[in-house]
């Protein structure tokens, strides 16, 4: 809803309670009324839910060690966050991120997955 000074027409662009009477034009000063119809002829209510979703439990290299020596795969440093297996190697952070060769890549990614939804 926009209003105007009555006096000069300059826009009114502060906020205006539905229970105000009157504003004061910031230009001229002058006061300019407001009738009850205006107020509330633009009130419209706007419900806001914010839903926030994060993961269950936070990512623990030291346990996603013992996931992965669980399913057979021994060749894995929580300390350094390296994993080899064969000739490939990727590098695993502290957050869950894997960094190496996109085969070998993916198949980590999934096992974070599997690790994070058990």
């Amino acid at each position: 809803m926009s209003f105007k000074c009555d006096h000069c027409g300059a826009p009114y662009d502060s906020h205006i309670s539905r229970y105000q009477k009157s504003f004061k034009c910031k230009y001229c000063g002058r006061i300019t009324k407001i009738s009850e119809d205006e107020t509330k002829k633009d009130v419209k209510r706007i419900t806001v839910t914010e839903t926030v979703i994060g993961p269950s439990q936070a990512f623990k290299i030291t346990e996603f060690a013992s996931f992965l020596y669980k399913r057979g795969v021994k060749t894995f440093d929580p300390g350094s966050g390296v994993l080899k297996l064969g000739s490939q190697e990727v590098c695993i952070t502290e957050e869950g991120t894997v960094e190496g060769p996109e085969p070998l890549k993916v198949r980590v990614e999934k096992w974070i997955n599997d690790f994070m939804s058990s």
